[in-house]
């Protein structure tokens, strides 16, 4: 092996040390991470497994929750203008007509989106009731 092969190869292998260190350091290597639902070891005394905490399921359903809203206020346009400038009388209509599926019209929380409308003045409101099911201060989008 040359003079600077070996150089090159001594570069290399003090690169990839110094890397390693600055991961171990700022602590993305060598650390456990578990992912949602995976079981880890307690820290009590008991040594038994748990599983891991989801702390991002509430978020994960309002995100689906309203992303399922602007669905379902995409599709009642259509319904209108299909039948005459009617809006729907529900939601089960947009399903009947094939506009969105089934499961469109319930919330994160698999519960039915609440549709309200207003023939006389030609509006609608479309919310849910957030991650406790009642009319309150969590309700999709917020009152």
């Amino acid at each position: 092996m040359a003079a600077q092969d070996k150089a090159n190869v001594i570069l290399v292998s003090v690169a990839i040390a110094v890397g390693m260190a600055i991961g171990f350091y700022s602590g993305y290597l060598g650390k456990e991470t578990k992912q949602p639902g995976e079981a880890i070891r307690t820290s009590d005394a008991t040594g038994h497994w748990k599983r891991h905490s989801e702390p991002a399921s509430d978020i994960n359903a309002e995100i689906l929750t309203n992303t399922r809203i602007r669905l379902v206020m995409q599709a009642i346009p259509t319904s209108a203008l299909l039948n005459a400038g009617v809006l729907p009388e529900s939601l089960d209509t947009l399903v009947a007509d094939g506009l969105i599926g089934k499961d469109i019209v319930r919330d994160g929380w698999d519960r039915p989106l609440v549709y309200e409308v207003d023939h006389e003045q030609g509006a609608y409101t479309i919310r849910s009731l957030g991650s406790d099911g009642v009319s309150s201060e969590d309700d999709i989008p917020k009152p």
